[in-house]
C-alpha cells in the first residue's frame, strides 16, 4: 500500500499505542500513522520502541516515526537513518519522518536515507518558506534515489480561533506547488483544533467541538491543483505538548472523546478527585449515555467501541486516564479512516 487515506500524528503513549495495536487491518492498511516519539533508549537497538511498533502491526502496513521531540536540539540525520534501517532488517515497515528544519540543516546528511522504502517530510509553514520547501524536495529525490517513496504533511500544528477560509488559502500554494513538482507520492494537509484542555467547558452531555482541521482541508481541496490533497489530524489531542504535571495535584475531569462526521461528542464529568461527584466511577455513566444515544456507532464498530460497551455494563470496572484516552483514539481513528474512505465529508 503507497496511497493512503488518512496520516493521523499521534503522541506515541501508551493509549496511542494500544489503539492502533488494536486496529483491524482493513482499517489499519488504509493509513499511514506518523507517531511522535517521545523517549529514547542509550544505544541504537532501542528494544522498547521496536516492540511497540511490532504492536502497531508494522510488520504489515508502513508506520511513521518522528523522533524530534525525544532530543533537545536537530535531529541527527545519520543516527535516525541507521536506527529505521536497523526497524527494517527486523521485518518493520518502519519509515522516517524527518521534519523540515532538520533536513533544511543537514541537507549532506539526506544521503543516509538512501534506498529506504519511505520517507515523509514535516514541514510547518510557519517555520519554513514555500521557495526553500521546493529546494529541499530535489535535494530529498536525488539523495534517497528513485525507489524511496517520499510523502510530505503540511503540518498546520494547534487551529484556534482562526478563519479557516484564510488558513486554507496559506496552505494552498505549498499543497499546490508540491503536488504539480511530481517530486512525491502524496500530500497531506494536518491539523489539530482539539481543546488543549477541557478546563471551562460545561458538565454533562450538550458540548460539540468542530473539528476545524477537517473543515481547513475540505477548503484546500477544494481549490484549483489542490484535488489530490490527502487528510491528516492529531486525533483527540491538541498539538500543543501537555506540560509536565504532578498527578497528585491536578483533577483531570472523567470525559469520553467521541468523533463524528464535523465533530467532537464531549460528554464531561467532574473531577474525578471529586468524590461527591463519582470519582472515577463517573465514567461508567457516561458510557451508559453513550451507549444509548443514536450517535453511539455500536459495539462493533471499534475496539474502543466495544470498551464503552463493557464499561456501561460493567460498573465495578472504570478504566483509567490512559485506557480513556486508548478508546477515544480507538474510535476516531476507525471514523475518521472509514469517513474518508466513503467520501462522507
Amino acid at each position: 500500500m503507497s496511497v493512503f487515506s488518512y496520516f493521523p500524528i499521534l503522541r506515541w503513549k501508551q493509549g496511542e499505542q494500544h489503539a492502533v495495536r488494536n486496529l483491524a487491518s482493513g482499517d489499519r492498511t488504509k493509513m499511514l500513522p506518523l507517531v511522535e516519539v517521545q523517549f529514547l533508549e542509550p544505544g541504537s537497538a532501542q528494544p522498547k520502541l521496536k516492540a511497540t511498533l511490532q504492536k502497531a502491526q508494522a510488520s504489515g502496513a508502513p508506520i511513521g516515526i518522528d523522533i524530534g521531540e525525544a532530543y533537545n536540539s536537530r535531529v541527527p540525520l545519520h543516527d535516525f537513518a541507521n536506527l529505521s534501517l536497523g526497524f527494517q532488517t527486523a521485518g518493520l515497515q518502519a519509515w522516517p519522518v524527518v521534519r523540515g528544519a532538520d533536513a533544511l540543516f543537514d541537507i549532506p546528511g539526506l544521503t543516509h536515507f538512501k534506498g529506504q522504502p519511505g520517507l515523509v517530510l514535516r514541514i510547518l509553514p510557519n517555520e519554513i518558506r514555500l521557495a526553500t520547501v521546493m529546494t529541499l524536495l530535489p535535494a530529498i529525490r536525488k539523495a534517497c534515489g528513485k525507489n524511496t517513496l517520499v510523502y510530505v504533511v503540511i503540518d498546520l500544528d494547534s487551529i484556534g480561533e482562526i478563519d479557516l477560509q484564510a488558513l486554507a488559502g496559506m496552505a494552498e500554494p505549498f499543497v499546490k506547488d508540491i503536488l504539480a513538482s511530481g517530486l512525491v507520492k502524496q500530500v497531506a494537509v494536518v491539523g489539530g483544533s482539539f481543546p488543549y484542555s477541557l478546563m471551562g467547558l460545561p458538565v454533562g452531555a450538550g458540548t460539540m467541538l468542530e473539528r476545524k482541521e477537517l473543515e481547513v482541508w475540505k477548503k484546500v481541496r477544494a481549490l484549483p491543483g489542490c484535488t489530490e490533497v490527502a487528510f491528516g489530524d492529531y486525533a483527540v489531542t491538541n498539538p500543543k505538548p501537555l506540560a509536565d504535571l504532578d498527578p497528585r495535584t491536578i483533577n483531570p475531569a472523567a470525559a469520553i472523546r467521541y468523533t463524528q462526521k464535523n465533530h467532537w461528542w464531549l460528554l464531561r464529568g467532574s473531577g474525578i478527585r471529586s468524590k461527591r461527584a463519582g470519582g472515577m466511577k463517573q465514567y461508567n455513566s457516561l458510557c451508559q449515555l453513550l451507549i444509548a444515544n443514536a450517535n453511539y456507532s455500536g459495539k462493533t464498530f471499534s475496539f474502543g467501541d466495544t470498551r464503552y460497551d463493557f464499561h456501561a455494563n460493567t460498573p465495578a470496572k472504570t478504566g483509567n486516564l490512559m485506557t480513556w484516552r486508548r478508546d477515544a483514539t480507538s474510535h476516531h481513528l476507525v471514523y475518521t479512516v472509514r469517513q474518508l474512505l466513503a467520501g462522507q465529508v
